[in-house]
């Protein structure tokens, strides 16, 4: 270790807090359920429509093709 490392020794644990840690558990499931909504309104909405605009830009890149020749 070179001059000015620092480790730390270890010594301030912390103690186990059955609150702190059913709160945790909670905002775990929470978030779990919001990731879900997230994931099936994107399916839903933002899916189709970003295929939609490929569509009609593979389309538009076809028909330049076709004139160019």
């Amino acid at each position: 270790m070179g001059a000015g490392d620092y480790m730390p020794t270890g010594h301030h644990r912390r103690r186990y807090d059955p609150k702190a840690a059913k709160r945790i558990r909670e905002g775990g499931k929470k978030a779990d359920a919001i990731r879900q909504l997230s994931v099936k309104q994107h399916q839903e909405h933002e899916v189709p429509a970003a295929e939609e605009e490929l569509q009609k830009a593979l389309e538009a890149m076809e028909n330049n093709n076709n004139k160019q020749k």
